[in-house]
Order: structure tokens, then C-alpha cells, then sequence
């Protein structure tokens, strides 16, 4: 990966410039003290310009370096904006392009150039840069400004009066790099705050046109959401952390949101299938998992019938028996009706985003349907899971802590670690929790599915 930093040319060695499929490009620096143990400061920029550069810096996006090569206070160049909000903004060039040629959009810069990546790049999202464009001159705010506001718009469309950029196009004045740091994460944040994928659509699997969305950049995680729910029900809460990371592809699932139904049963091994073939569509070939209840449910499918998929599985009050539900939860399901859900965020959003929302008292029905009719898969199937997991339920979840429990045993748990080591699976029991309220626990999940997944596959098998 190609890595920008303001040092000396003649300290470079040029044989670490070499350009890389990816663009991650460092454009700022952090100064450290001097004093082993202390925390990273800088020692010539306000609170928010420092603030931003930290932000930054844990997001991947910049990279510390000593004090003799610190200067955020220092003026921007054209080459340092661009690659900063091509970085910042994740914009790409488009998939499946052939090697592009910068000669094609610029007179001024070589295909040897440590931004010459960034610079097609921000042409082909609409960045507004002239073919003579000198890359080594100082950029101003209005341009600096101008470029960023264009990124955004390829992320939106928002109201005017929502962006975070105050746009003055005439603004002359040059642009510094800690001035650009809190613009740009401004902006970034803004976006993280409105959850707007950078790649939506739809695809043809099983007779089912299926849903999904596509956030951020890293290693994959699939989101399933739970019954009669949807991406943003789901997982609104936890796509802008999660993404920050990892390139999240949520789905809908049959009948759910975005995706119609079609006239078959749901089913817990045709959900997975349906994943499974829209994962391998848009060419992922390995992911983490994290399913929600149903979407828990399907997850395990997958990691059964579809093995070569999964790295790891992250569990939310999941069930692989009927019976993992309390008897008063399967003794409610008849009483179910689309009346229930009256003036409830779910019905409000199969209404607002369903391609037919007159189809909410179906769904409803075949849900009723699909958890009523009883199942037990084997033991040996979930046995058969090598997939690191991280089981998590509700200390007043509809699913039996005895379940779950049980669950966890058969993904490896249940040993002295002491003495046998660390299993490959681990279990979490979040007090003050309902099977409803889990997935509002934003701060508890997130410190235990990060960190989960951070590690290794090795690390978490006991290697």
C-alpha cells in the first residue's frame, strides 16, 4: 500500500514508494513526546485540530512520525488534499477498470508519482481537478472545500442544508493540514451518522431479487437481522462502528425490507442458501457472520451447509431448537397479529422501504409459521462448525439461558481454561437485557464483538 509522508526527498527511498492496488494514503503526522510511557500529543495545534489528527490516526487514515518531520501546521498541497479526501472518503476507482492511465486526465502527473492513484481516483468520482493541474502547489480552502463537498455529494444525495461542509469556494486563503484534518472528519462523522452505504443494489438468487448494502473497507462482515425486522431496524445502531473497520454487508432477508417476498416458505436453511449465493455473487468468498435471533438462526445454517464461507460466527440470541425459546414465547405465536405491530418502528419501516407494503400481514403470517413448526437440528451439525463463535444472549432474552449455554458447549466452550486452555468459542450473558432490547445495547456489543473479531482465527482457536 502505497504510504505518503512528509519527509526530505532525498530521505526517501524510492523503493518504497511503489504504487499498490489499494489507496491508503498518509497525509498527516503525529508528533510523539519524547518521554517513554506519556501519551502522543502535538505541541503546536488546538484542541479540535488535535482531537481530529488522533480520530484520524485510529481510523487508518494518518500516521504518526517523529518530530523532525511534524508539521500539520504546515500549508497543504494539491497532492496532500487530494489523497487525504480520496483516503478519508474511500472513494475508488470504479470496479473492474482496466489500469487507468493518468496521461488520459493529466498532463502533470506520472504513473510513477506516490499520488498518482489518488488523483484518478478523485476524476473518476467528480472531483473537479484541471488536466494541467500542478500537484506541488499549496491548495486553498475553497478548493480543498469544493473537492470534499463533491465526495460528499457522491455519497448522498443530502439536503444543502445538512452538510457539515460550510462551502466558500472563493476562499482563497491555503489550507493547513490540521484545518483539513477537522473538515474532513467532520465530514466523515456526518456520514457515519446518516449509516449511507457506499454500495447498494440488488441480486438474483434462488428466484429471490435480495437486498444489500455495502459499508466501509477491511476484513467482511455479514449482518442478519432478526424477524419481521431489516438492515437499518437491526443493525442502525451498529453499521457506523462496525464500519469503521471492516467492509459490513448487511442484508434483507426474504420478505424483509427491501427484498419482496416471493411465493415459497421461509425457512431457516433457504435463508442461508440465499445468503450464501448472494455472498458468492458479489465475490466474497470468506466473511464473519453476525446474525440477530433469525438472522442468528440462518447464520448457523451457513456455517453448516456452506463451511468455506465463514471465519468466524458472532451469535445473538440464537436458537438451533424450537424448544430454545421459552414455552410462554411459543405459547404467545398465535396470538400474533400485523395489529401488534401498529405504530411500531418495524411496520414503520417495511411501510417506508418494502417494494410492496401491503405485504406486511404475510410476512407476519409466515413468520408465525416458521416459529411455530418445531425443529431440532442435530448435535453433530453444530458440532461440525470449526468457526471460531461468540455466543451472546439476554440475562431476560425469550431464549433460555440453558440454551444458549448449551449452544456454546457445542461450539467448543464449556472447558477449564486453566487447564485446558482457552476455547475457541466464548459466551457472554448481558445483565438487563431483553430479547427486544439486545441489539440497543450499542456499547456492550460493541466491546465484545470488536475485539472478538480482531483476533486472529488462531488466537481465538488457542493457538
Amino acid at each position: 500500500m502505497n504510504r505518503y509522508d512528509f519527509t526530505s526527498p532525498k530521505k526517501r527511498n524510492g523503493a518504497n514508494l511503489k504504487k499498490s492496488a489499494a489507496i491508503i494514503l498518509t497525509v498527516l503526522i503525529l508528533l510523539f513526546t519524547a518521554l517513554s510511557g506519556t501519551a502522543f500529543a502535538f505541541n503546536d495545534l488546538n484542541e479540535a485540530e488535535e482531537t481530529a489528527i488522533l480520530d484520524l490516526k485510529d481510523r487508518g487514515i494518518v500516521s504518526g512520525m517523529d518530530n523532525e518531520h511534524c508539521a500539520p501546521r504546515a500549508k497543504i498541497t494539491v497532492a496532500q488534499g487530494v489523497t487525504l479526501i480520496v483516503g478519508g472518503m474511500k472513494l475508488s476507482i470504479a470496479p473492474h477498470a482496466t489500469e487507468p492511465d493518468a496521461n488520459t486526465y493529466f498532463t502533470s502527473i506520472s504513473m510513477n508519482a506516490w499520488y498518482y492513484e489518488a488523483f484518478v481516483a478523485a476524476r473518476k468520482n467528480g472531483l473537479d481537478i484541471p488536466k494541467d493541474v500542478n500537484p506541488h502547489a499549496f491548495m486553498t480552502r475553497g478548493q480543498y472545500k469544493s473537492m470534499l463537498q463533491t465526495a460528499l455529494d457522491n455519497k448522498g444525495p443530502f439536503p444543502e442544508q445538512e452538510s457539515p461542509i460550510v462551502f466558500e469556494e472563493e476562499d482563497q486563503r491555503i489550507m493547513t493540514r490540521g484545518e483539513a484534518a477537522v473538515l474532513l472528519l467532520s465530514t466523515i462523522k456526518f456520514l457515519e451518522a446518516k449509516s449511507v452505504p457506499s454500495k447498494r443494489g440488488y441480486v438474483s438468487v434462488n428466484g429471490l431479487n435480495m437486498y444489500y448494502e455495502i459499508y466501509g473497507t477491511g476484513q467482511p462482515l455479514v449482518l442478519l437481522h432478526g424477524a419481521y425486522s431489516s438492515i437499518n431496524t437491526t443493525f442502525g445502531k451498529l453499521i457506523p462502528i462496525l464500519a469503521r473497520t471492516r467492509q459490513v454487508i448487511a442484508v434483507d432477508l426474504q420478505g424483509h425490507g427491501r427484498t419482496a417476498d416471493i411465493d415459497r416458505p421461509l425457512s431457516y436453511v433457504q435463508m442461508a442458501d440465499d445468503t450464501a449465493a448472494l455472498l458468492r455473487e458479489i465475490g466474497i468468498a470468506n466473511a464473519d457472520i453476525f446474525g440477530y435471533s433469525m438472522g442468528g438462526t440462518t447464520a448457523l445454517q451457513i456455517a453448516i451447509r456452506h463451511p468455506e464461507l465463514v471465519r468466524k460466527l458472532v451469535l445473538a440470541s440464537t436458537y438451533f431448537r424450537s424448544d430454545g425459546y421459552y414455552q410462554e414465547v411459543l405459547d404467545s405465536i398465535p396470538y400474533i397479529t400485523p395489529e401488534v405491530f401498529a405504530g411500531s418502528p418495524i411496520v414503520d419501516e417495511y411501510k417506508r422501504v418494502a417494494p410492496n407494503p401491503q405485504d406486511f400481514p404475510n410476512l407476519v403470517n409466515k413468520l408465525k409459521t416458521l416459529v411455530s413448526e418445531k425443529f431440532a437440528w442435530e448435535p453433530a451439525e453444530i458440532l461440525s462448525i470449526n468457526a471460531p463463535s461468540l455466543v451472546m444472549v439476554g440475562d431476560s432474552d425469550s431464549i433460555r439461558p440453558e440454551h444458549a449455554v448449551e449452544l456454546f458447549r457445542l461450539l467448543g466452550g464449556g472447558v477449564v481454561g486453566d487447564m485446558a486452555g482457552l476455547p475457541r468459542s466464548q459466551l457472554a450473558v448481558i445483565p438487563g437485557t431483553t430479547h427486544i432490547s439486545i441489539m440497543n445495547h450499542t456499547e456492550s456489543l460493541v466491546s465484545l464483538i470488536v475485539p472478538f473479531l480482531d483476533a486472529s482465527v488462531e488466537e481465538s482457536q488457542g493457538a
